[in-house]
């Protein structure tokens, strides 16, 4: 296939996962949405997020958030080599010995709940700490279903399937969401817990075994750990388990420091977060699951300039959408922060707390989406230890960033150091990559950012304006008042970037143009 065609695939591929996503993350808000429209914004809210870091952890030490990066080249390897067969023997065996694995460290989770939620958020009272183990407990045996999920998922994403697999997040927002309706009047915040677990079975594992059957998976009992594919799997796998890397650690560290906080910093990091991703899910985490089955392919047929121009052309997309939806989200953040949560219990100090973490954030998202896909151009040659050395590394060297602007700006430190260390990671991963993928259009590409940020910039600075000459005619605390401005500052912004980006010679412009002309006269 050519670059081109496949070219065309990532982006038939990204346009399946970024309506998912798309839908995905509305639900995300409409779930916290419903936290804030029942619980408020306070220390129980606090103790709801804490209790993740744990589960996430547990998540994170079995590597069950990047099962596709892992298991995908080793899957594509025997594919490309006629050994599908083989393939599916190394699916049975990873499958068997990692749930036997989650299951039996979830039992132990559960057992020191209490020793490890001391750990994890030390700076919480006795009654937050009781509260933060009980939903922990609740919502540990939800990992096994994950990890069990992610690897069904893996396998049809290397088929080429990504319908089923991206029903998993909407599956499982949606039941947090119904157990928050449905529960919280009578449990409180322990009916969101029970929509967790309920979502992780039904989305995250039920589902996915049915879309593992449509594309013709073959599952047995298995243990064969001399298998030569289940050697590169844990060879792939271990650096990413041992590693600690931001991309994963930023929101345990968030927590940690939120706890010694005032009640409610948790939750209005969480809130804002959650808006900031959104963008970066429906973009970022489309473009590069999409991307990193062809990366891998690529690889394992070694058409290593293929892979610099695939890689390449989709940095730049990423960048063109990416950069201007994050200025567009900083010159904003006050109106998004109300259209969204100002018919819950959130009290105005809540709603302008969260509207600064969010323009903080913000200034990360487009290292955010890059770090993922530049993560996954090592995976796609499978290197997984260079990503997770580097990533560990700098999460060590940025602790001292969190505690510094911590101590100086509660909660808006934690944001800006989030996107301050986040960008330093981006910046290292991308001069590595490129010099072990031998890209010698760098710096086209940097050019190109540096257009793209330029003209990106200048429109957000004019729809601010627009905005806040707005707030003299319109009642932006109400919800309808702050959508009208959003609507009207947001197609001022588009009708500005879009001549400035061509007065830039920005080609591509062009060419997204035209593809969303033709999909409209379709």
């Amino acid at each position: 296939m050519t670059t081109q065609g496949l070219n065309r695939k990532i982006i038939q591929s990204t346009g399946i996962v970024m309506a998912s996503v798309l839908l995905s993350r509305f639900l995300g808000f409409v779930r916290e949405w419903t936290v804030a429209h029942q619980i408020g914004s306070n220390a129980i809210t606090d103790a709801y997020y804490a209790a993740f870091t744990l589960p996430d952890f547990l998540n994170y030490l079995v590597a069950a958030g990047s099962l596709s990066i892992t298991f995908i080249p080793v899957f594509a390897k025997f594919v490309a080599e006629g050994q599908e067969e083989e393939g599916w023997r190394v699916f049975s065996t990873v499958m068997t010995f990692m749930g036997l694995l989650v299951i039996a460290l979830v039992c132990v989770a559960e057992i020191f709940a209490p020793q490890l939620v001391a750990v994890i958020a030390p700076g919480f009272g006795p009654a937050e700490k009781q509260r933060v183990i009980f939903l922990t407990r609740l919502m540990l045996p939800a990992q096994f279903c994950f990890y069990q999920g992610g690897i069904l998922s893996a396998v049809q994403y290397a088929k080429g399937r990504f319908v089923v697999p991206s029903l998993a997040p909407l599956v499982y927002n949606l039941m947090i969401i119904l157990g928050g309706v449905l529960l919280a009047s009578r449990m409180g915040i322990k009916g969101f817990s029970v929509g967790v677990l309920v979502g992780a079975l039904l989305g995250n594992f039920l589902l996915q075994i049915y879309g593992a059957h449509l594309v013709g998976a073959r599952f047995s009992f298995a243990l064969d750990l001399r298998h030569p594919g289940f050697r590169l799997f844990v060879k792939l796998a271990v650096p990413i388990m041992l590693a600690l890397s931001l991309s994963f650690t930023d929101d345990w560290i968030i927590r940690w420091f939120g706890s010694y906080l005032v009640p409610a910093s948790i939750t209005w990091l969480t809130y804002a977060k959650t808006l900031m991703r959104v963008p970066l899910g429906v973009v970022g985490q489309a473009i590069g699951v999409a991307s990193f089955p062809v990366l891998a392919q690529l690889y394992s047929e070694g058409k290593f300039a293929e892979l610099n121009r695939v890689l390449n052309d989709t940095l730049k997309g990423l960048m063109l959408l990416l950069i201007p939806i994050s200025a567009f989200t900083i010159a904003q953040s006050p109106y998004v922060v109300h259209v969204v949560f100002s018919h819950t219990r959130l009290k105005p100090f809540d709603l302008q707390a969260t509207a600064s973490t969010l323009a903080l954030f913000s200034l990360g998202m487009f290292a955010w989406g890059a770090q993922n896909l530049l993560a996954r151009g090592f995976y796609s040659t499978r290197d997984t230890w260079t990503p997770a050395i580097v990533g560990t590394a700098m999460t060590f060297l940025d602790l001292p960033i969190y505690w510094w602007l911590v101590r100086r700006a509660q909660h808006l430190g934690l944001a800006l150091a989030s996107s301050i260390g986040i960008s330093l990671l981006t910046i290292i991963l991308f001069m590595l990559l490129i010099r072990r993928t031998k890209d010698h259009e760098v710096g086209d590409l940097m050019l190109f950012f540096g257009k793209v940020t330029v003209a990106s910039v200048m429109a957000a600075g004019a729809i601010y304006e627009l905005a806040k000459w707005l707030t003299h005619a319109i009642a932006w605390q109400r919800m309808l008042g702050s959508f009208e401005i959003l609507l009207v500052a947001t197609a001022a912004g588009v009708v500005i970037l879009v001549p400035l980006l061509k007065l830039f010679r920005i080609r591509e412009v062009d060419a997204y143009l035209g593809r969303l002309k033709l999909k409209l006269q379709i």
